[in-house]
């Protein structure tokens, strides 16, 4: 069984859904969403997050295919200390989501104010000269031909009158 499998297991048999179980390892939902689809493969980072949630896991099933899914003398999960002290949290956090769902957040207010402040040029107290040009002095020579190349490989030649 490969490894996406493995991790769709685990969160069949907790008994959560893929957003539920991103929150409480303390990943990006869309990580396990490209993970189960197939995707992605799960990185390090998130097999060590999910094995130190999850004391239960046999970590030797999950990396190597072998023995079983859960450890005997591991204790229930939803026993363990982590998952009890996550499970609240992550309620407070998914209801506060709800709610604020419509809210626009206080860093992208702050960024908006920002951008506006760096767009508006200061006018300068002195007015602005224009710039004076440059003829190119007389020197003798004058111009014999002017060759114009066309990318489909034809040309234009032109003299002066």
């Amino acid at each position: 069984m490969d490894l996406n499998k493995k991790i769709e297991q685990i969160i069949v048999d907790k008994g959560m859904s893929p957003s539920f179980f991103a929150d409480a390892i303390g990943v990006q939902r869309s990580s396990i969403s490209h993970i189960l689809s197939g995707r992605n493969k799960p990185s390090l980072d998130i097999i060590q997050k999910i094995l130190r949630v999850f004391p239960d896991i046999n970590r030797d099933w999950l990396l190597f295919d072998t023995e079983t899914p859960y450890d005997n003398q591991a204790i229930n999960s939803q026993q363990s200390p982590v998952f009890q002290q996550v499970t609240p949290q992550l309620r407070e956090n998914s209801n506060a989501r709800e709610s604020n769902k419509f809210m626009v957040p206080e860093d992208r207010i702050i960024q908006q104010n920002l951008r506006r402040k760096v767009e508006r040029p200061e006018v300068p107290s002195n007015p602005v000269t224009p710039p004076i040009s440059v003829a190119p002095e007389p020197t003798g020579k004058k111009i014999e031909r002017i060759v114009i190349f066309y990318t489909d490989g034809t040309f234009m030649e032109s003299k002066p009158m």
